[in-house]
């Protein structure tokens, strides 16, 4: 059994906070969890829901923009309550789809979690470069454990105006300072594909089997309608080879899987192409059993 208070958090204003049901009472189907909306505004919405608790907190104007206010202050709001774990969504784009593990078992000793953003790779300030670069629409912490690096990303979006950058600025510190107790979860806990829609260089499914959390403005009605979900993704059995391959079936294969859906932005020919995999002269040699010859050196070439 998990000891310690365990809550999922939110923030919103203006009409957001009215229709908290739409993503954040999916949160429900998880018993462990207490549901806390941090309203920052002036009053309490008029639409409220008995499974949420409400807080009214008065807005920064050190944050210069009403979402910097917001997105970061999140994160220390959650030291007001009487809590040890907490976990911290978005208003209005995350549907909790199934069940969740209680917080300190995702989080595995860490103090904080998070999934990694759908590009990855990114430069930035202090590490200079990452290639788990995390999203901030849902978070894990250990209250206490991270109350240090919570602070300081605070810190440093009150300091300097730069955008609704509290996603930068919470991967700057994080793993910059304490990558070390970072954990990261399967994307399965923060799913960001478009269902039922199509954008240049992201995926689209049209399922949602496997996922626990799904997270995309665009499509959540879409998702709902996926509802209910299964548990895990079903693997499709292999068809296996009667016998072992000969070079030029191994090729044409190899070919073949390289047409599969496999990068996001769907660039075969980049695939079949990526002379760092197969180059020229090893297809050449494959096809043909031999090689090319080699052009000898031009007059003043080395």
């Amino acid at each position: 059994m998990i000891r310690g208070k365990q809550v999922v958090v939110t923030v919103a204003s203006g009409s957001h906070a009215e229709k908290l049901d739409d993503t954040f009472l999916s949160f429900t189907q998880n018993p462990a969890l207490e549901l806390h909306a941090f309203i920052v505004d002036y009053k309490l919405p008029d639409k409220r829901f008995p499974q949420i608790t409400y807080h009214l907190v008065a807005p920064d104007p050190a944050f210069s923009h009403p979402l910097r206010d917001m997105y970061y202050r999140r994160w220390e709001f959650i030291d007001r309550l009487d809590a040890e774990y907490a976990l911290v969504v978005d208003n209005g784009d995350v549907l909790c789809l199934q069940p969740m593990p209680d917080i300190p078992v995702l989080l595995r000793g860490a103090a904080v979690g998070a999934c990694v953003e759908h590009e990855g790779g990114r430069y930035l300030a202090g590490q200079k470069y990452v290639s788990c670069y995390l999203n901030a629409g849902l978070t894990l912490w250990d209250v206490a454990a991270s109350r240090e690096m919570r602070a300081k990303i605070v810190e440093r979006g009150r300091a300097k105006y730069r955008g609704v950058e509290d996603q930068l600025t919470m991967n700057e510190v994080i793993q910059t300072l304490y990558y070390e107790q970072l954990i990261i979860l399967p994307c399965q806990y923060n799913y960001r594909p478009y269902i039922g829609l199509k954008k240049s260089n992201w995926p689209t499914l049209n399922e949602l089997d496997g996922v626990v959390c799904y997270h995309n403005s665009y499509c959540i009605e879409h998702a709902k309608r996926l509802l209910p979900v299964k548990t895990h993704a079903e693997l499709p059995p292999l068809e296996a080879d009667a016998n072992p391959l000969t070079m030029r079936e191994q090729f044409w294969r190899r070919l073949q899987q390289r047409r599969e859906p496999h990068f996001v932005d769907g660039s075969f020919f980049r695939d079949i192409f990526d002379f760092r995999n197969a180059s020229l002269g090893r297809i050449y040699k494959t096809l043909f059993g031999k090689t090319l010859s080699k052009n000898p050196a031009r007059p003043n070439e080395s």
